[in-house]
């Protein structure tokens, strides 16, 4: 899709947010303001800032409490109870974008025996509970990769607004300190023994907690309702460095094209810019990378300053939260100050802590006041983030001229693959075993392990130590693709990008992590770095040489689906001309076990869509699809896989961990996706769908599915590779543009299912040669997701 032909801007109309300096905007502004110290002690070892809140408010309450303020300070009431009023805003159109770091239960202890009942907590969680607080059922998407993560939620929603996609969009990140958190950092000796100083004593980090959300709107709406803006969201960027997972480039060569990226979005120049709000974190490495980065966008001096000397890092909800203090900033024509730690004993300051470059970028700001200015219209702010991942943000404190449409959106074809799973490693095996192979074995299935023989010829032999086996599947299906896309020619660069999707993340980390804690120990500085979801991009990126957008979706088994999306709106909106996209999941004993607890294992083989299912075979499995730009595929007289034409994703109205017994909303995403790629009625169609044998979830998606209008032919691969979590998605559309040149393929619907349940059975005639195919995944909680593809021409 393109952009209205004149589109008016995206307009912030609500922030809510809470950190170590208060619980609402104006007790945060007060004390950023008036740098007032916000960083306490917790336990003897650590300055934090701390969260003010009641013990019994965990991680999701404290993030549905904010969220709804943001949506009520906006002026927009919970849709459910709106009324007839409620046509201001239309729930289908209103997306939910969150960023966090938080994996669903302190100290990962979900993963631990004695936790099984919270054993399948997600990050998603907390996003489901706030659509289900506020009513909201359009496109729902979280991001993991650390610190970046709300910064790219954000610059994520800004484009579904952009895209006409949505009208609203509810963005935020949240995250709130545990025990394991601080014993990494400590690992890696990251941390000052006081409050820390950005740019100044730079001998470490502090930690802090933070919750922030804000709602985006499409200015013209925004200003028909009468909405007051508190500001405007004008442009977003997002980068890698390919250098290090845990350090960031010296000279910070991407964080600098991220500003500059984002600059040239917002149709800005830097000289326009009247402060910086810095990522700041008061470490050696960051803070002169960053000031060396900013000091080549910005010759001339700009003000900058940092926050986390008086709220700490808020890693997750870092990037979320700091974009809030900018707008607060811009909206007073305030340059907040960067507060000087008021607590010790701390670390002697280093001779040469201050950089030639920190005098430089200083401008009229002097540590510990607040400075007015009466130019001050526009702010950037910046995140940075292991694994090398850079996020810039403009903002502008008045609407902006209404900017001409983008030009046409380019077509995204698919021109390689990578896959593992413990039957087939590559896209030619995989493929040949869907033409061949039984249902999925339950017995070998419960002890299915991935070959680390076959793994390890498309991973880099100095990486293999250092990944977990997470970051293997990662890696090998990445490199599988690399090679099936390009032989030995693969393009690098800046214009090449990375996604990851998993539904359950690096858990054998976790779980490493979780005994580790319940035994009083600590984590190695070589194991704790492998529990950032980012590290794993990062690995990644530098082995693919691939220094544009990077992210992590984790939104359950609709991750690989959402990540799809994600990564062709990247090439279609010509941020990149390459994007990887990968989904992996493991299935360790620890989450075996949690499935088990929860009766989600078959006692029989997986049977999608069959009346006697009764679980599902949880399987490890990785999968890569590299997506280029069809003129580049062109130029480099690739052969092509097919294209991706369209991915719709939106949220059922369910709680927590629920299914949509209807399937409405899957049925909406798939008329949606059908529509937006020009599938009229009628067109014959292979559909693709991914439930494993849960009774629920087949039911569900078997209604959905049969909404369809026209000929298709229900198709469904889990009965041959098991549960398969977030690659389930990315492995169905590798079979669908398969099937649409292969009848044998094409005729294989429904391997393991003996009864069909009768909304299968009536479709199950096969259309005759179809060219183009619908795919769906849903996850628990509500997130549902279609996408569209072609054959090759």
């Amino acid at each position: 899709m393109t952009a209205p032909a004149a589109f008016a801007g995206v307009a912030v109309t609500g922030i809510h947010l809470a950190c170590a300096l208060g619980d609402t905007p104006a007790t945060v502004w007060t004390g950023i303001s008036g740098a007032l110290p916000g960083l306490t002690r917790r336990a003897e070892r650590h300055t934090c800032g701390l969260l003010a809140r009641d013990v019994t408010e965990d991680t999701v309450r404290l993030a549905v409490r904010h969220a709804v303020a943001a949506w009520e300070q906006a002026g927009l009431a919970r849709l459910p109870e709106a009324g007839p009023s409620a046509g201001r805003v239309v729930p289908e159109r209103v997306a939910l974008v969150l960023g966090t770091t938080d994996w669903g239960a302190a100290d990962f202890g979900h993963h631990l025996p004695a936790n099984r009942e919270q054993a399948l907590a997600r990050p998603h969680t907390t996003a489901d509970a706030i659509a289900a607080a506020l009513g909201l059922t359009g496109p729902r998407e979280v991001f993991v990769n650390g610190c970046v993560a709300s910064a790219c939620a954000l610059g994520r929603a800004t484009e579904l607004i952009r895209a006409g996609r949505v009208d609203t969009a509810l963005v935020g990140g949240v995250n709130v300190l545990d025990d394991s958190v601080l014993a990494a950092f400590d690992s890696w000796r990251a941390l000052d023994r006081g409050p820390c100083s950005p740019y100044d004593r730079s001998a470490g980090t502090s930690l802090g907690e933070g919750v922030a959300f804000l709602v985006l709107e499409d200015a013209a709406a925004a200003e028909r309702r009468g909405a007051d803006p508190v500001g405007y969201l004008t442009g977003h960027a997002l980068t890698g460095d390919a250098h290090h997972i845990t350090a960031p480039h010296p000279q910070g060569e991407g964080l600098r094209r991220a500003v500059s990226a984002a600059l040239a979005d917002a149709g800005l120049t830097p000289d326009e810019v009247g402060y910086i709000n810095g990522h700041g974190t008061g470490t050696r490495a960051n803070d002169t990378a960053e000031l060396a980065a900013l000091a080549a966008v910005f010759p001339s001096g700009t003000p900058l300053s940092s926050t986390k000397s008086q709220t700490g890092h808020t890693l997750g909800a870092s990037g979320a939260l700091e974009a809030a203090v900018t707008l607060l900033a811009l909206q007073r024509g305030v340059v907040p100050p960067t507060a000087d730690g008021a607590l010790g004993p701390a670390a002697d300051p280093p001779a040469d802590s201050v950089t030639p470059a920190a005098e430089d970028l200083s401008g009229p700001t002097a540590r510990g006041e607040a400075q007015d200015t009466t130019d001050f219209r526009h702010a950037v702010s910046v995140s940075v983030g292991f694994g090398g991942q850079n996020a810039a943000l403009v903002f502008a404190a008045s609407r902006p001229p209404a900017r001409l449409s983008k030009p046409a959106a380019r077509e995204v074809m698919v021109t390689g693959a990578g896959v593992i799973t413990p039957s087939a490693y590559g896209r030619s095996a995989f493929l040949a075993h869907l033409r061949t192979a039984g249902p999925a074995p339950l017995e070998s299935a419960r002890e299915a392990v991935l070959d680390e023989d076959e793994l390890a010829p498309h991973i880099p032999s100095a990486l293999w130590t250092r990944l977990d086996p997470f970051g293997r599947i990662v890696l090998a299906a990445a490199g599988l693709a690399r090679t099936d896309a390009f032989g030995e020619d693969p393009p690098a660069g800046e214009r090449v990008g990375v996604v990851i999707a998993t539904a359950s993340g690096p858990v054998t980390t976790h779980t490493a992590m979780a005994e580790l804690h319940a035994r009083g120990l600590t984590p190695s500085p070589l194991l704790a770095p492998n529990s950032v979801a980012a590290v794993h991009a990062g690995h990644a990126a530098m082995a693919l040489g691939a220094r544009g957008p990077a992210a992590v979706v984790s939104a359950g088994d609709s991750s690989g689906l959402l990540a799809l999306g994600q990564a062709a709106d990247l090439i279609r909106h010509n941020h990149a001309d390459t994007v990887y996209v990968i989904a992996a999941d493991e299935a360790a004993p620890s989450l075996r076990a949690a499935f088990a607890h929860h009766g989600l294992l078959s006692k029989h083989t997986g049977r999608p869509y069959d009346l006697d299912a009764d679980g599902g075979v949880l399987t490890p499995a990785g999968v890569a699809l590299v997506l280029e730009s069809a003129g580049q595929s062109a130029r480099r007289s690739l052969r092509t896989l097919g294209s991706v034409l369209t991915c719709a994703n939106a949220g059922a109205p369910v709680e927590p961990g629920g299914v949509e017994a209807s399937g409405e909303t899957l049925a909406r995403c798939l008329t949606e996706a059908a529509t937006h790629s020009g599938l009229v009625p009628g067109t014959p169609l292979h559909l693709y769908g991914t439930s494993w044998g849960n009774p629920a979830l087949d039911e569900a998606e078997a209604r959905a599915l049969a909404t369809v209008p026209g000929a298709v032919l229900p198709t469904n691969i889990t009965g041959i590779t098991g549960h398969t979590q977030a690659a389930g998605g990315l492995l169905a559309i590798l079979a669908a543009l398969e099937a649409c040149t292969d009848p044998v393929v094409g005729r294989r619907p429904l391997t393991g299912t003996r009864r069909p349940l009768a909304e299968i059975t009536r479709s199950l005639s096969h259309p005759g040669p179809a060219r183009a195919a619908l795919v769906t995944a849903t996850s628990w909680g509500g997130t549902c997701a279609a996408a569209a593809v072609r054959a090759p021409a």
